[in-house]
């Protein structure tokens, strides 16, 4: 009866409360990572965690290129070694007081440890961790250097992480909970990315959805455009899931903002608690809880799993990406065969060479060439060419865009697969039409 009793206390975290949090924390000023505001925030979490109930608080110090740091690192423990990890940052930006990026997320956090305490026991440990030096890119020195001396400090124990969630920019009323998996560089191996592995993101979907907060993808009107729009474009944002991802190590962020509908007052001294909204925070802080209880009772890290597409709340892994891939080439081949020739030598070429693409770029092969291999050899129209043309049109545009309000900073395709994906979307109208053309040719000769 008392596990059924915190269960059902705990639905969802105190908005008002966040709120309150996050206009405390903005009340100091600017605190960027360094200053000594920064170390008052440290304090003040590290203080709210402790009268929420954690009594393994700790103030773990670090340095990097001469300036000192503090995150602020809370533990509820379980049985065993394995842990999830729930974040935000407390440092902002330059001459932002940061309400929102992020003191909206630290509220949030502060509120889901002391939720989440009210429960008998856990599944797993979790750790609430309020980072600084999130926006340390502003220093020249690195981005997210908290999470990255956190991880250091780890060693060994990174192994036992099953996933890390970050809580970013949170409690916005014209916002949307939204999960960003982003694709970041890997250090690791040169020319490849690293981004929220398949199984993170379907546990974020799932746990989201069962707590009565279901988190978007990527953007609420734009979903789909944006999971290859991420892997075709490198995107200037990021969260502290950067330096688990780069680490090799599971992570994925949250924020109510997104490229339709986002922040005004995004690093601005505007950034101040009359612009946050409890119930944005409430509704933020139930997807954030669905998550966590998502990973307390999943299975152990899954595999990397990089290539993958959500739709529909589901989430399609690499198999069915290449089996989709390889089906949407028969069409073309068909029309090959029939015109034989030239056409046939180039419709194998241009199998060949989307068959390089889809292999290494799976997500916008398919988003680029899906639709030109279904409509193009069946009949060529004014329609069915710009409903060809369109994804390729529309992946274009949002990277221009982008670029404009310059959080686009490049392409993750090399040169050469540029080329590529312009040689096989040319190739695939070749021969296209054909059919249609015999087929009404057919047709006069009936009428006749």
């Amino acid at each position: 009866m008392t596990a059924l009793l915190g269960l059902l206390l705990v639905t969802s975290i105190d908005g008002e409360a966040a709120l309150r949090h996050a206009s405390a924390l903005a009340a100091l000023g600017p605190h960027p990572w360094g200053s000594p505001r920064v170390q008052v925030a440290a304090q003040y979490v590290a203080a709210q965690f402790r009268e929420a109930g954690l009594t393994e608080v700790e103030l773990q110090r670090f340095e990097r290129a001469g300036v000192v740091g503090t995150n602020v690192i809370a533990t509820r423990r379980a049985a065993g070694e394995e842990f999830v990890l729930v974040a935000a940052h407390h440092d902002t930006a330059p001459g932002a007081p940061g309400a929102y990026d992020d003191g909206g997320g630290v509220g949030i956090l502060i509120e889901l440890a002391r939720s989440l305490g009210r429960e008998p026991s856990r599944t797993r440990t979790i750790v609430f961790a309020s980072f600084d030096a999130e926006e340390s890119w502003a220093s020249g020195k690195g981005r997210a250097l908290g999470s990255r001396a956190y991880i250091e400090r780890l060693g060994p124990r990174a192994r036992d992480l099953v996933a890390a969630f970050a809580i970013e920019m949170s409690g916005w009323k014209g916002g949307t909970p939204i999960a960003h998996p982003i694709a970041y560089a890997d250090p690791r191996e040169k020319g490849r990315t690293v981004i929220a592995p398949a199984w993170l993101v379907r546990a974020a979907l799932e746990g989201s959805r069962e707590a009565g907060a279901p988190l978007g993808l990527g953007d609420p009107l734009l979903s789909w455009l944006y999971q290859p729009a991420v892997r075709t474009f490198r995107v200037a944002l990021y969260g502290d899931d950067l330096s688990f991802l780069q680490a090799g190590l599971p992570g994925l962020f949250a924020s109510d903002s997104s490229f339709s509908a986002f922040y005004p007052s995004y690093h601005q001294p505007s950034d101040t608690a009359d612009q946050l909204d409890p119930a944005a925070l409430e509704r933020m802080g139930r997807s954030a809880l669905g998550v966590v209880r998502a990973l307390e009772r999943g299975p152990k890290r899954g595999p990397e799993e990089r290539h993958w597409f959500a739709a529909f709340g589901r989430v399609v892994d690499l198999p069915a990406l290449l089996a989709i891939g390889v089906a949407s080439l028969l069409p073309g081949l068909r029309l090959g065969l029939v015109g034989g020739g030239w056409i046939l030598a180039a419709r194998l070429a241009q199998a060949a060479l989307f068959a390089v693409l889809l292999w290494r770029h799976p997500v916008p092969a398919l988003w680029l060439l899906l639709l030109p291999h279904v409509l193009a050899p069946w009949r060529l129209t004014r329609w069915t060419i710009v409903l060809s043309l369109a994804p390729a049109a529309s992946l274009l545009a949002i990277g221009a865009a982008g670029a404009a309000r310059g959080v686009v900073e490049g392409v993750w395709l090399a040169p050469w697969e540029v080329a590529v994906a312009v040689v096989v979307v040319v190739f695939a109208f070749v021969g296209a039409g054909r059919r249609g053309k015999k087929a009404d040719r057919g047709r006069g000769r009936l009428r006749r």
